[in-house]
This record gives structure tokens, sequence and C-alpha cells, in this order.
């Protein structure tokens, strides 16, 4: 039975994610309403980096059943892919933006393809949903086009559920983002991370506020 990612069990992986936007997090930090405002959710994100950078640590993070689920079939999801494709994962670190300070990204897995790979376990349905549509989903090429750029690599992207039974289990397909595509993500993790530099700055420079009205 293969193991989980030893990187995420080691402190020095959580401590290089502290503070910076992710590729997980790349879709929420470019989430904005259809008036151009900008979403809650990229709200809050922006106050929870500027915080990890403040206090070093990491904010509270509720985890789902679902997103348990997600964890505890990571490895098992990497050894159906191996014995489908023929390729091998191996683990890996956090990956830091060649030139992009504060971002980086830790996929799932290097591939012996010179691919990434990205997996998800979703709920069955989800999961139906994504064979029978056979893209890539929408709400994960930000997180994946973020890994292309950091890498320079394409990334396989893995559904896979255990509980639709063998032939059903997993929907694979490749995802080569285009330079446009980079270039807008990476355009809008800068803009990102300048709004987090001028709170955190805010914040730095504040003294105890005292409203004496």
């Amino acid at each position: 039975m293969r193991e989980a990612n030893p990187y995420q069990l080691d402190g020095n992986w959580w401590n290089d994610r502290l503070g910076k936007l992710t590729a997980s997090r790349m879709a929420a930090a470019m989430n904005f309403l259809k008036s151009g405002k900008e979403s809650t959710e990229r709200e809050n994100l922006r106050y929870e980096v500027v915080a990890e950078r403040i206090t070093n640590t990491f904010a509270d993070k509720y985890t789902t059943s679902d997103m348990q689920w997600g964890v505890e079939q990571e490895a098992a999801a990497k050894e159906r892919f191996e014995t489908v494709t023929g390729l091998i994962v191996t683990d890996t670190p956090f990956i830091d933006h060649p030139r992009i300070h504060f971002l980086g990204c830790s996929p799932d897995g290097f591939v012996s393809d010179g691919s990434l790979i990205e997996i998800k376990c979703p709920k069955t349905k989800t999961h139906m949903k994504y064979i029978a549509n056979q893209e890539v989903p929408a709400e994960y090429k930000p997180q994946m086009t973020l890994q292309s750029a950091v890498t320079g690599k394409p990334v396989w992207f893995v559904s896979y559920d255990p509980r639709m039974g063998e032939g059903k289990d997993l929907f694979i397909k490749k995802f080569r983002p285009t330079p446009e595509e980079i270039k807008v993500v990476e355009a809008a993790a800068e803009q990102f991370l300048t709004e987090c530099e001028a709170l955190f700055d805010f914040y730095n420079n504040k003294a105890v506020y005292f409203d004496k009205d």
C-alpha cells in the first residue's frame, strides 16, 4: 500500500506555504462578481494570507467529511493511475514560482512522462459528471494553470472514486494551458499579491487602534 506524501507530513512543507498564494487558492484569488467587484471569498483570502504573514501561523481550516475522504484516497488514486497508465508518480515538495515572490504550488506528484498530476476524489455524482463531460472541470483550471506556470509542465487531471468499481473509478485527462492562459493567471496572481503587500504594510505600520469618539 502506497504511503501518504511524506513532504506533507514534514513541517517544512507547511512553512514553505505560509503566507503565500498557492495554486489551490488561485481560483479564489480570481473570483470576482459580474459587477467587477471582488467576491467575499477573494476578500477573505487576502486577509487570510496577510494574517498568516503577520502571525506566522496558518489560519484554522475546517475539514469536511468529503475533504477527509479525498485525503485518505489520494495514495490509492496514485496507485490506480500508475496501474492504468504504466506511468510512475513521484511525490513532490512545495515549489516556488521562479519569478513571482510569495507564489507557488504543491502538485500531487511528478509523473514519469514529464508531467504533473492533480488528483481529486469527489462525490460519486460529481465524478460521474466529469466522466460524462470528458473535460477538465473549469473550477480547477486556475490551480492547474498556475502549477504549469511554476513548473513548465502539463498536468494530468485525475478524478478517482473507488465506489464506482474498476473501469469506472478513474477519469484521466491531460491539461496543457496556453501561453495566454498562463499570462492571465500570473497577472491575476501578481495583482492579488500586490494587494496583500499593501494590506500587510497597512497593519505593519499601525499602532493600537483607539477611536476616542
